[in-house]
């Protein structure tokens, strides 16, 4: 055992006494190591569904907007079609209010409303004298008819008493005096109707199709209100919010790769349920970073942009180079696969470095070491 720690202890002891003459034998840099992380994109589909179509595997090389899968899209469609139509429908409403009525639809009303006034004159000044005198020479016809056809009954009954007509006979002048009275009836009451005049109701209901065919007449001349007009283009409006939403959600049906790079995860089948979510992976094998932990003592010698040297396992002494992007403000306890000069219960800081593929030679997964500058002694 004496043996054994005997030379460390010398050594100890003459960096005690002289400094300057050890600080040749310590290496510049800190050796910290880390694992190649590759910075990738989750895609997928914020409306799930089944699985049509898958047009990528695993490995393949993929641009921007190359679709990696397709997702059956019957019911998307068919909203798309369905919002297309109320589109189109509120469309023509709205443009059916900014026109207003047609000439044929303006001719009508002024057609009816001119036709109620005509009829609430002709009830209010009541009926002219030729009418008031027509109605009474039919009155008089129809009573000199009935006085014929009463006539005819009397004798044709007295006749049919005897035997001497037929019952058919007998049954004809009762129908035709009937007749005659019923018309002589009717007769009178058009005259009197005609004498004495409309009734107030009559006048009163008149006078109410009269305003309303009015009031018709106005607005279609007038057009449309508007709050109307506002409220059609607030319709036509949500009708357009909904066509888009619809074809939003029917685009979501195929799943596009956002950027280059390399599927790293894609696990489906034709067939398969996918919820809304990320699907598949997508890694840019040039935009690669690693995380190495160093101590407090080295922050000094980093700064972000910085380069720094780094040595990979795979490719032994070969050299790359690395930049800093972040060094963390927070400390953190030694993580577990840290390998430093410096005793694992230090406190430590993420340092996160950005580097390419050099020409494919570093890729995701490689172990690097990073060899981080130690700073100046005073």
């Amino acid at each position: 055992m004496p043996k054994r720690t005997a030379l460390p202890l010398v050594c100890a002891a003459l960096c005690a006494l002289a400094p300057c003459a050890c600080k040749p034998m310590q290496d510049a840099h800190l050796a910290v190591t880390g694992q190649i992380r590759g910075k990738g994109v989750d895609v997928g589909s914020r409306v799930g569904g089944r699985v049509a179509e898958v047009t990528a595997r695993e490995g393949d090389t993929v641009g921007t907007g190359d679709v990696l899968l397709r997702l059956e899209d019957s019911d998307a469609a068919a909203l798309v079609r369905a919002a297309e139509a109320d589109l189109a429908r509120t469309e023509a409403i709205a443009a059916k209010l900014d026109k207003g009525a047609t000439e044929e639809q303006l001719r009508q009303a002024e057609s009816a409303a001119q036709a109620a006034e005509e009829r609430l004159r002709l009830l209010e000044n009541g009926a002219r004298g030729e009418e008031k005198r027509a109605a009474q020479a039919a009155v008089d016809a129809a009573a000199s008819a009935d006085a014929t056809a009463a006539a005819d009954l009397g004798r044709i009954s007295t006749l049919h008493a005897r035997g001497a007509v037929s019952k058919s006979d007998f049954d004809r002048a009762q129908t035709a005096a009937d007749t005659a009275a019923a018309q002589l009836r009717i007769a009178r009451e058009k005259l009197d109707a005609l004498v004495t005049g409309a009734r107030d109701e009559e006048i009163a209901m008149a006078r109410a199709d009269r305003d309303r065919a009015a009031a018709a007449l106005d607005e279609v001349r007038r057009g449309a209100r508007d709050e109307d007009k506002a409220a059609a283009k607030a319709a036509r409006d949500a009708a357009a919010a909904a066509l888009e939403r619809a074809r939003v959600n029917l685009g979501e049906m195929t799943v596009t790769a956002p950027s280059p790079g390399v599927v790293e995860s894609l696990d489906l089948r034709p067939g398969d349920l996918v919820k809304p979510g990320a699907v598949a992976r997508i890694v840019d094998p040039e935009d690669l970073e690693v995380t190495v932990y160093a101590g407090a003592a080295l922050l000094g010698g980093l700064r972000v942009g910085q380069k720094i040297p780094l040595t990979a396992d795979a490719h032994g002494a070969e050299r790359f180079e690395g930049e800093v992007t972040r060094i963390a403000s927070e400390g953190e306890y030694t993580p577990r696969n840290l390998q430093t000069e410096e005793e694992r219960v230090q406190q430590v800081f993420a340092v996160k470095l950005r580097l390419t593929s050099h020409g494919g030679r570093l890729r995701a997964g490689m172990t690097v070491t990073a060899h981080i500058p130690r700073p100046a002694e005073n």
